[in-house]
C-alpha cells in the first residue's frame, strides 16, 4: 500500500476517533529545532560532543554488541547468530534519528555515509510484506506479531518512524521512510477496528504514529494511533470488549515472592484500565510517559476523548508526588522501573531512568503546547538540566541508566548498557534542544527556555528572527534582540521560572526555605532601555504587547540566588533534610570537593552560600561554596556541584539531599 493512498475505516467501528482531522486544537504551536541555531557556552559544546563523541560511539558499540549486524544478517548479507533481545533494533533507529537531528545542525558527510550504509541493511532486511524486527527474522524466535502487549515489536517500529521521518527532514532522503511506511501499512492490515484488538507491550509506537501521519499525510497512521491509545484498558483479542471484574482482578495480581511477576500486569503498562478513566501515574515510568505524550498529541487533535482531564489529573499526581527534585521519575519499590506509591522517593534507591527524564521532557513538551502553561516547562526545564543531563558523562562516552540522588561510592558511569535505551535516548535528545525554546500562536511567541541562541520563527507569510544572548544557567540575564521582516504587532510571553517565583514545580512537594521565596516578585523587562514598571502576568508568562520593529531590544533578569529546598513533610526519605538550587540546576555534594565523610556532612538552615564561577571545573561550572559541620559538630567548609556533573571524576560518595545540621546523618 502507499502512503498516498487513504484506506477506508474498518466497518464496524466502535471506538470514538477524531471527529474534526486535521483541527488543531493544541494552544500553541511548536517551533522546531530547525529553526533555531544554538551559539551559546552551556549548550553548544554539548551538542558538538554529542555529534563528535556520543552518536559515533553508539554506533561502534552497535555494531560490536550485533544490533547493526543483526540487520545484515537478517538480509542474508553476512553469515552469523543474531545477538539481544527483541528491542535490539530500536536502539540502531534511535541513533539514526539523533545523528539526523545533529546533520541538520552541523553537516558531517562522514556520519552521513556511515548512516547511509546502515539504512541500506535495514532496508535489505525488510521483508516483502514490511515486516522488520531482526528478533524474530535473523534468529526465528517465535511468530510474527502475535505477543504484541508483551514484546516489543510495536515499540521498534515506532523508533523506525521517527528515524525515518527525521532522516527525511534532516538530509532529504526518503529510504528509511519507504520502509517505515510499508511497515506502518503492514500494521494498519492487522491491527484496528474489525481486526485485532491488541495494544503495544513498550508503548512508542503511538506518538511516532502521529509523526508518520504528519510526514506522510496518510490519515490511517493517524486512525491507528488513536486505535492504539483507545484500546488500552480493554480485553485483547478479536472484539473491543471491557475488562470483567475478575480479568481486571486477575490481570493485575503480583506475586509478593516474585518481584518479575509485576511485569507482567496490565497496571506496569498502563493498559489496566481506559487513559481517559486514569488518575495517578503508574507502571513503567518510560512507557507512561510516552503514553501521556501520545494522549496530548491526540488531544491536541481534537481526539481522545477524555484524554484532556486525564493528562491533568495524572500530571498533577505526579508533580505533586511522584517527582524528584532532579525532574526524575521512577523507583525501585516494585521493581519495576516505574512509579512508586505517593512521596515515596528514595534517595540511594532512586531509580529515575534517563530514558524517563526523556520521556518526562517529551510529555511536558507537549502539555504546553496543549495548554499554553508555563508550568510543564518548568518541569521540562528540571528534567532537562538536572535528571537527564546527569545520564551522559561531560566527555560524551560514558552514560548512566539510574540516576540515584546518594551514592556510597560504588556508582559509576558505564560505556555501554544491556538494553542500550538510555544512551541512545541520550544521543536523540540533545539535539532537539532547540525545539523546546519557542512556541507561538496566532497572536504572539512564547520565549520558553534561555538559551543563547539564533531563531528565524515563520510569521504570517514572513519571519521573525529573535537573538537571545545568555549565560544561563549560570546567569539570568537575558539579552534578546527582536528582528521582524517588517514592523509586526504581536505578544512577546517571556516565560517566569517556578525558581524565579514561587517554587522549583508548581505543587506543594517541594518548597524554597527561606525568606527570598516569600512573596512573588517579578523582575521588570527592559525595552530599549527602558524599563517596564508593572508588567502583566500570565499563566507564567510575562506579557510585552507592541509593534515591533528591527533593532528593537528587550533584556530581562532573573535573580539566581542560592535556594535551600525542602520537600513535603510526607516524603519520608528527605525529612530533616535540604537540598541546594540555584536558578533551574540542582546541586549535589561529592567527596572529590570535600576533605570530609559526605555522608556526615550537616547543612545549616541559615548561613551565608555563596556561588563561584569556576571555568576549569567540569567544563565549567557555577558551584556553591559555604559553611557546615562534620561528625562531632565540627565546622567545615563545603563545595557543591552541579548534580548533572557528578560521578566524571571517579567514584565516590554523593548526596543530593543533606541532612540539616544538628540533626544527624
Amino acid at each position: 500500500m502507499s502512503a498516498n493512498k487513504i484506506l477506508p475505516l474498518a466497518a464496524g467501528l466502535v471506538l470514538i476517533l477524531i471527529v474534526a482531522r486535521g483541527r488543531d486544537s493544541r494552544k500553541l504551536m511548536p517551533v522546531p529545532y530547525s529553526a533555531v541555531r544554538i551559539t551559546d557556552a552551556f549548550w553548544s559544546p554539548k551538542i558538538a560532543i554529542n555529534q563528535k563523541v556520543s552518536i559515533r560511539t553508539a554506533l561502534q558499540k552497535c555494531e560490536s554488541s550485533g544490533n547493526i549486524p543483526n540487520f545484515k544478517i537478517a538480509a542474508g548479507l553476512i553469515q552469523g547468530q543474531q545477538k539481544g533481545s527483541h528491542a535490539y533494533d530500536s536502539d540502531v533507529y534511535k541513533i539514526i534519528e539523533g545523528a539526523a537531528y545533529s546533520l541538520r545542525i552541523q553537516p558531517d558527510p562522514e556520519l552521513e555515509a556511515h548512516v547511509d550504509g546502515i539504512i541500506e541493511a535495514i532496508a535489505a532486511a525488510q521483508q516483502k510484506d514490511g515486516y522488520l524486527n531482526t528478533y524474530f527474522t535473523a534468529a526465528n524466535h517465535g511468530p510474527r506479531l502475535t505477543m504484541a502487549p508483551t514484546e516489543h515489536e510495536l515499540y521498534c517500529a515506532g523508533h523506525l518512524f521517527e528515524a525515518g521521518v527525521a532522516y527525511r527532514d534532516a538530509t532529504g532522503k526518503g529510504t528509511l521512510l519507504n520502509v517505515a511506511v510499508r511497515f506502518a501499512d503492514l500494521l494498519d492490515s492487522i491491527f484496528g477496528p474489525g481486526k485485532r484488538y491488541e495494544v503495544s507491550g513498550h508503548q512508542e509506537i503511538e506518538l511516532a504514529l502521529v509523526k508518520l501521519w504528519q510526514a506522510t499525510g496518510e490519515k490511517r497512521y493517524l486512525n491507528l494511533a488513536e486505535f492504539f491509545l483507545a484500546e488500552r484498558g480493554y480485553a485483547h483479542g478479536r472484539e473491543h470488549r471491557a475488562l470483567t471484574p475478575e480479568e481486571s482482578v486477575r490481570q493485575n495480581m503480583v506475586d509478593p515472592k516474585d518481584r518479575r511477576s509485576v511485569w507482567s500486569t496490565r497496571q506496569y503498562r498502563q493498559d489496566h484500565r481506559p487513559l481517559a478513566e486514569q488518575t495517578e501515574a503508574t507502571g513503567h515510568a518510560v512507557r507512561a510517559g510516552y503514553t501521556y505524550a501520545a494522549m496530548a498529541d491526540v488531544a491536541g487533535l481534537g481526539g481522545g476523548p477524555g484524554y484532556g482531564g486525564a493528562l491533568d489529573r495524572i500530571w498533577d499526581n505526579v508533580v505533586g508526588s511522584k517527582l524528584y527534585i532532579t525532574g526524575g521519575v521512577g523507583t525501585a519499590q516494585f521493581g519495576d522501573e516505574g512509579f512508586g506509591t505517593a512521596y515515596n522517593l528514595p534517595n540511594d534507591k532512586a531509580y529515575c531512568e534517563t530514558c524517563a527524564a526523556a520521556a518526562n521532557i517529551f510529555w511536558n513538551a507537549r502539555m504546553n503546547l496543549l495548554r499554553a502553561e508555563a508550568k510543564y516547562v518548568d518541569v521540562l526545564e528540571l528534567s532537562l538540566y538536572n535528571a537527564f543531563l546527569s545520564g551522559v558523562s561531560l566527555s560524551g562516552d560514558l552514560f548512566f541508566y539510574e540516576n540515584p540522588l546518594a551514592s556510597s561510592g560504588k556508582v559509576s558511569r558505564d560505556s555501554w548498557s544491556d538494553p542500550a535505551c538510555c544512551p541512545s535516548n541520550v544521543v536523540r535528545v540533545i539535539p532537539q534542544v532547540g525545539g523546546y525554546l519557542y512556541a507561538k500562536d496566532q497572536d504572539g511567541i512564547y520565549v520558553n527556555l534561555y538559551v543563547g541562541s539564533t531563531a528565524d520563527i515563520p510569521w504570517k507569510g514572513g519571519s521573525i528572527r529573535l537573538v537571545q544572548t545568555t549565560l544561563y544557567p549560570w546567569e539570568g540575564k537575558v539579552r534578546m534582540a527582536i528582528e521582524p521582516d517588517k514592523s509586526e504587532e504581536f505578544t512577546l510571553h517571556l516565560r517566569i521560572p517556578g525558581w524565579a517565583a514561587d517554587g522549583p514545580v508548581k505543587s506543594d512537594l517541594y518548597v524554597f526555605d527561606d525568606a527570598a521565596r516569600r512573596g512573588r516578585v517579578l523582575p521588570n523587562p527592559v525595552i530599549n532601555g527602558w524599563a517596564i514598571p508593572s508588567p502583566e502576568m500570565n499563566n507564567g508568562y510575562l506579557l510585552i504587547r507592541r509593534a515591533w520593529k528591527k533593532g528593537d531590544i528587550v533584556e530581562i533578569d532573573l535573580p539566581m540566588p542560592v535556594r535551600r529546598v525542602r520537600a513535603n513533610a510526607a516524603v519520608e526519605a528527605d525529612r530533616g533534610r535540604l537540598a541546594l538550587m540555584r536558578g533551574p540546576v540542582v546541586y549535589c555534594l561529592e567527596s572529590a570537593d570535600n576533605p570530609f565523610p559526605v555522608q556526615e556532612f550537616g547543612l545549616p538552615a541559615a548561613s551565608p552560600i555563596q556561588a563561584e564561577f569556576r571555568g576549569s571545573l567540569l567544563g565549567g561550572v557555577i558551584v556553591l561554596r559555604g559553611e557546615g559541620s562534620a561528625v562531632g559538630s565540627r565546622k567545615v567548609d563545603f563545595t557543591a556541584v552541579p548534580y548533572y556533573a557528578w560521578a566524571n571524576r571517579g567514584q565516590g560518595w554523593m548526596n543530593v539531599w543533606i541532612p540539616e545540621a544538628g540533626l544527624g546523618k
